[in-house]
């Protein structure tokens, strides 16, 4: 599944993205230190009408400088689900591939 998300606001703390069925993104910068191998650059989290924005995933940097990998956990069965996310146009779009 490919979705496509535009940018609406950011600040120095994070950038928001909204897709045309109004499911919003927020993404913010990692901010703290991982004793991992592959840290995660940005967080993203999926912002609920009248609640605290939900965790969705880390972002983690690929070979091109424009596309991240993430990945979710299956609710029923906990298998990993692997996700792209591709940045387009300076970072005005945002395109998520993959089951979220």
């Amino acid at each position: 599944m490919i979705k496509l998300y535009k940018k609406v606001g950011a600040n120095i703390t994070a950038s928001i993205y909204v897709s045309e069925d109004k499911e919003k993104l927020i993404l913010t910068p990692v901010n703290r230190n991982y004793n991992q191998v592959k840290k995660p650059v940005y967080y993203l989290k999926r912002g609920l009408p009248k609640q605290t924005a939900q965790y969705l995933s880390g972002l983690f940097a690929t070979k091109d400088p424009a596309v991240f990998s993430g990945d979710t956990k299956h609710p029923i069965t906990g298998i990993k689900q692997l996700f792209t996310v591709t940045f387009q146009d300076k970072g005005e779009t945002l395109v998520m591939e993959g089951n979220v």
